[in-house]
């Protein structure tokens, strides 16, 4: 069992212990969530409506997708909600070649669309950013971050509440694909590793934002990133609200960076984690044993 596997399964064996574990973001490695199951609705963007109508990618196009701006044609992807400013320049599709890509992301992982978050050159942070291997950016203490000033003063986001509760289970895996405008192929320039925010209701006390890397072709995570949390609900009576920001391209220059790339995102899965067999559960305990054993006899 891989290192990332064993590291998954104590994750979830605490959150089945404990109705308020909260959220863990799971190191980097191979995919654990599966599509079979998925609790988002259009997760991938690929319908327009409830009639499954193809979104704009099936035709090689790219749509307005953040309520709020000016630009059309507009159009939201079924099962979300968007906000953005007037001049928001957020797009929805994708390209049609060979790979799909969208904006110069990495290929798409699943379908034919993908949202890119386009809001504008020079947002800052008060704080210096680090970051980590499993694509978390982290700060010294709670970070001010402001959208780019003159005409993008809002961040943009995209937001689903999700029906958790409706699917019982003692804890649950969301996972989303991230890539950045032009960071594919993966080359020079513009393409420093940019930072969005996720804020995920019912899962920590005062529902924080959590904040992650945007793969920008030339950094720590190349150009595409698999992102994966395990989470437990705080109330599981209640849903989780999950929302994706991005405030713009940050200008990192301050910490000593640059200029970022802005975020591409697509195939956002949540999946209910049942709790672990006896099978499972005897396996563990005879691993902490044999453990125990070995260190004994050190």
């Amino acid at each position: 069992m891989s290192p990332r596997i064993c590291t998954a399964v104590a994750v979830i064996c605490t959150a089945a212990a404990s109705a308020h574990a909260g959220l863990t973001v799971l190191g980097p490695g191979p995919m654990l969530a599966t599509p079979a199951g998925n609790l988002v609705t259009n997760g991938s963007f690929e319908f327009r409506n409830a009639a499954l109508q193809p979104g704009p990618g099936s035709t090689g196009s790219a749509v307005a997708w953040a309520t709020g701006t000016s630009l059309t044609p507009f159009a939201v992807p079924y099962g979300w909600t968007s906000s953005g400013g007037t001049n928001t320049y957020a797009l929805w599709g994708g390209n049609l070649g060979s790979p799909v890509t969208l904006r110069g992301s990495a290929p798409l992982p699943d379908g034919l669309n993908a949202l890119y978050f386009g809001n504008g050159q020079g947002a800052a942070t008060s704080q210096p950013p680090t970051f980590n291997p499993n694509g978390e950016v982290t700060f010294p203490s709670p970070p001010v971050v402001t959208p780019p000033g003159g005409t993008f003063p809002v961040p943009c986001t995209i937001t689903q509440t999700v029906p958790t509760h409706l699917t019982p289970s003692p804890s649950y895996l969301l996972s989303f694909w991230v890539s950045g405008e032009s960071a594919w192929p993966s080359g020079p320039g513009l393409n420093n590793d940019g930072i969005f925010g996720m804020q995920l209701t019912n899962t920590e006390p005062g529902d924080p934002t959590r904040f992650f890397a945007v793969p920008g072709g030339s950094g720590l995570y190349g150009s595409s990133l698999r992102i994966e949390i395990s989470f437990t609900p705080l109330n599981p009576l209640l849903p989780v609200t999950l929302t994706f920001i991005n405030w713009g391209h940050f200008n990192l220059a301050p910490w000593g960076g640059a200029g970022t790339t802005e975020l591409v995102l697509d195939d956002v899965i949540i999946n209910a984690v049942p709790a672990p067999s006896a099978s499972l559960a005897l396996l563990l305990a005879g691993a902490a044993a044999a453990a125990r054993r070995r260190r004994a006899h050190a």
